[in-house]
């Protein structure tokens, strides 16, 4: 996912979605479910274990509705095929 600056995403906690940086998510609530903030699909944390945090967001399964992938987005938002929450 493209994003300028530090990636965010939503969590869901105790039943209610919060927009965090993914890396608070990571440190404070690594085992929760996670969804994009664009199209609703689900989302894993990526990253390396190197001395510097290299952490993004991946969806888990991609389409090409979200506007946060350019690679594959076709330039119309739609919600996620297997959207949650």
């Amino acid at each position: 996912m493209a994003n300028n600056g530090s990636p965010t995403c939503e969590v869901s906690i105790e039943g209610t979605w919060v927009t965090m940086s993914v890396d608070e998510v990571q440190v404070r609530h690594r085992d929760a479910l996670k969804r994009c903030p664009a199209c609703f699909g689900r989302l894993m944390i990526q990253g390396g274990y190197t001395a510097v945090r290299r952490t993004s967001v991946s969806h888990f399964r991609v389409h090409d509705g979200c506007p946060l992938i350019p690679r594959h987005y076709r330039g119309e938002p739609r919600r996620h095929p297997a959207a949650i929450g």
